[in-house]
């Protein structure tokens, strides 16, 4: 359903991950480590959510508003773009 190959590729690498975490679990019979499931799941799952809204957003709009060829902030910097346009809308 993914047309796009980097979506789709980011889409099988976090499938491999859970299979991987899964496989781990049921062969040592011990609880999942949750923060390696955040780390490797939940949270590029999170992030491909929002890409693949983004893309279909920008496929459905008659006005496109939202942004063309938009690059993900590597995650090195997430959390000081965050800072940055929360900052933005305050001073509004």
């Amino acid at each position: 359903m993914i047309d796009d190959p980097k979506l789709r590729t980011e889409a099988a690498r976090i499938r491999e991950a859970a299979k991987g975490l899964r496989v781990e679990v049921k062969q040592h019979s011990l609880a999942p480590n949750w923060d390696l499931v955040q780390s490797k799941v939940s949270a590029p799952l999170a992030e491909l959510r929002n890409r693949l809204t983004e893309e279909l957003a920008r496929r459905e709009s008659k006005e496109n508003l939202v942004p063309i060829d938009r690059d993900p902030v590597p995650g090195k910097y997430a959390e000081r773009v965050r800072l940055y346009y929360e900052e933005l809308g305050r001073s509004r």
